[in-house]
Formats: C-alpha cells, structure tokens, sequence
C-alpha cells in the first residue's frame, strides 16, 4: 500500500517507536500542510517549488508525492541537530518509494547555484531562526520568477509571548533572560541557550517596513491566525506541548475568532504574508 504523506503522518507513530521531537513535527506538518496547500493548488501540474527551512522535510515530500518538483533547504543549527535521523525514519517508513526532493543542508542564502528559478518559495516558522533575515528574504526573492510569490509564515513578536520556550516576553529579549534564564536554561531544547540566542524576534511592524523598503508587494493575511486559534480547540497534543495555563489561555482566546478581524495587523500573534515582486502601488 503506498502511503503520501498526509498517510504516512497517522501511520508513522503507530508503526515505529518515536521520540516527542518527530512527533512535534509531524504534528506541525499536519497544520501547515493545509495553508501551503491553498497555494499550490493555484499552481500548475509539475511547478518547482522551493521550502526554506525544510526541518524533517514532511511538507516538501507531500508536495513532491503530489507531483510538484521541490528542493528543501535546511541547514543544521542549534537545537535542530536531530532532523537528519528523524528525516531518515521518515524516508524507511514511506512506501513503496520515497518522493524525490532535492535536500540540501545550507541555507538559501549560501547557495551558489540553483537548478532554476522557484514558481513558489515557503517560509513556515523559519525567519525567527535567522539573525540576518533580510537577506534571506532578498536572495530569496531573487531565486524566484517574476510572477511567483513567496509566503512566510512566523510568530509575530509584538505580541508578549516565546512560543518556542512557553515563556512571556517581559519587555525585551535581553530582560526576558536576565529574569526566565533558569527556564530557558532548563528547557528541553538541545542547546538552549544558543537556540536562544539565535531568535531573531520579527514583528509585523518590522518586517513590513523591510519589505516595504525593497518596493516589494506584500500582503499580511490573518489566515494563519485563524487556523491557530482552530486548531487550540481540536488538537490535544498541541495544548499539551503548550502546557496548562498557556493552552487555557489559547482556549479561552479560541472562543474569541470573530474578533480577530477587528485587531490590527501587527498585533495578531501570527506574522502570514505572501510577497510579490511587484511595486507597491500605496
């Protein structure tokens, strides 16, 4: 029996003894796979396809078993030194045969050649991760076509929460540490510390200004906010992973999804936007 992927992630934990980091990603493969789709399902039949920061590579094989050609870019960085072996137990349990996607353990921005330009580029929960994440989004844009669009998907940091590590922002990164250092320390992150050390914190505000400042065409979207607060209401694993008071806290404001359409851009806890080459017309 073949398995695609979205096959593969019910399948998987059942069939093979999986430690908590898998399970973590199938599950957000799960989520995220419904928001890439309601693109690239616009596109045609065999488009190339490029996901910056691939992690296991879940989405980027259920594009390919689907019938879109795919690299995935994903270095490997702090707190991230597993992926390699999780990918693998993946790969050993796909059947009858692993879709073909070209992985490539470098970031986009280190990259000297590519086989072509991309018709679509991902982002998903990558950009917090990258100090510099600026460039990337630039050499990103230039692996693009013309008419493609780039869709990127992060927490928003405006709003007072480290999603990574449970913890509540207290003014800034720097206090933050001076005051839940022993938390973050204790994590059970790899690497924690150093993992810490390599969130970028974006916020709407800040990103909309960097690519309104290149002239690219960018639109925000609550989509990705929506389908969070859906998803505190039916994913169990998902609340758990969050811990008591915090999945409370997102099950009280799930009951609250008729009013995110009232709340400004910035303040939304998800940054969702798809970027374009062209000009800003306002």
């Amino acid at each position: 029996m073949k398995f695609n992927s979205a096959e593969l992630l019910e399948s998987a934990v059942i069939s093979t003894e999986i430690t908590d980091p898998l399970r973590t990603y199938i599950s957000e493969a799960k989520f995220f796979k419904k928001l890439v789709l309601t693109d690239t399902s616009k596109l045609r039949h065999g488009s190339y396809l490029i996901e910056v920061g691939s992690g296991i590579g879940l989405l980027s094989l259920h594009l390919a078993s689907i019938g879109f050609e795919v690299t995935a870019f994903e270095p490997q960085s702090s707190g991230f030194n597993q992926m390699n072996a999780m990918r693998s137990l993946i790969s050993d349990n796909w059947k009858p045969t692993v879709p073909q996607v070209e992985f490539r353990e470098e970031s986009l921005n280190q990259a000297t050649q590519l086989k072509k330009l991309a018709d679509y580029i991902f982002a998903i929960n990558v950009i917090e991760h990258v100090h510099d994440y600026e460039s990337l989004i630039c050499q990103a844009i230039n692996a693009k076509t013309p008419e493609a669009t780039m869709r990127i998907v992060c927490p928003n940091y405006s709003v007072p929460y480290e999603p990574h590590f449970n913890i509540p922002i207290i003014f800034t990164k720097r206090i933050t540490k001076i005051i839940l250092g022993r938390k973050i320390k204790r994590s059970r992150i790899p690497n924690s510390e150093e993992f810490w050390n390599d969130l970028s914190w974006p916020t709407q505000r800040g990103l909309k200004k960097i690519l309104k400042s290149k002239g690219w065409k960018v639109e925000f979207s609550r989509d990705a906010t929506y389908e969070y607060l859906n998803r505190v209401l039916t994913d169990t694993d998902f609340l758990l992973r969050k811990g008591l008071l915090i999945g409370s806290l997102f099950k009280l404001i799930s009951y609250l999804t008729k009013i995110v359409r009232f709340v400004p851009l910035g303040l939304l806890p998800v940054i969702d936007c798809r970027i374009s080459n062209a000009k800003q017309t306002n």
